[in-house]
């Protein structure tokens, strides 16, 4: 979904001032963050080529991305039948939903207005300086992200932004849940001169996961991190997910 919106110089881009602005965009997008268009360095070499090498320049249109994880409660307001299986690891209304398959995921985002986001858009807002750091920086902190680690964590995933948010303003893009996003995975798409807007190659038969979770090493977390699961299972307890809004190139 692509919308062309007016930008106001911050990270508010919906116009509250102009009545002619329609309202039902100001409630789909109040608790969205805006990323700003341009260049940046996605990938790590030394994640390996199955992980996230090799590093390279893309070019991305800017683009709104929630700032939270899709919540149980935002949820089965859509798709209220999930409620009966809620995970037992993230079982909370403000915990982020769990045991969504990729196709219940892009169903829910489509429905609100929004989609997946790319898996470089996805990398844009974790916000790392490189690839191979961790959003707030090269060192695991436990206070900034929830994943196993050399600490002992509680099993399970926390409510959606009990942690610092990154530099965007977006919460929670290292550890608590992987996230999907739109791309089918494959090593080799990395290797191919695709420079603006990638969005994954066209057929695939895993989906592409991104930012770790709480049942997994802190090494996941690393913003250039991305990592694979089948689609159609909803039996991951790990696997959330957020929606974005791609809003075309900026107008001057």
């Amino acid at each position: 979904m692509i919308i062309s919106l007016v930008f106001l110089g911050s990270n508010n881009v919906w116009a509250e001032e102009d009545p002619k602005f329609p309202n039902p965009y100001r409630e789909m997008t109040h608790d969205m963050v805006l990323i700003p268009a341009g260049n940046f360095e996605r990938g790590c070499d030394q994640l390996g080529p199955e992980h996230g090498a090799p590093r390279h320049t893309v070019y991305l249109d800017p683009f709104l991305i929630d700032k939270f994880e899709v919540t149980n409660q935002r949820f089965e307001e859509v798709m209220p039948d999930h409620k009966l299986r809620r995970s037992r690891l993230s079982r909370c209304e403000r915990c982020p939903v769990a045991k969504v398959t990729w196709y219940e995921a892009a169903d829910y985002c489509h429905l609100v207005g929004k989609a997946l986001p790319s898996e470089a858009q996805w990398e844009k807002a974790a916000g790392g300086k490189t690839g191979c750091e961790f959003p707030w920086g090269k060192e695991f902190d436990p206070g900034k992200g929830l994943a196993h680690g050399k600490k002992k964590l509680k099993v399970g995933a926390a409510k959606v932004g009990s942690y610092p948010p990154n530099k965007y303003g977006v919460f929670d893009m290292a550890g608590n849940l992987w996230e999907w996003v739109a791309d089918w995975y494959s090593p080799q798409y990395y290797f191919r001169e695709v420079m603006y807007n990638p969005r994954g190659p066209r057929s695939g038969v895993m989906k592409v996961r991104r930012g770790g979770a709480w049942s997994d090493h802190p090494n996941g977390m690393k913003v250039g991190y991305r990592d694979w699961s089948y689609p159609f299972s909803r039996s991951y307890s790990d696997i959330g997910f957020r929606c974005a809004i791609s809003l075309g190139p900026q107008r001057k």
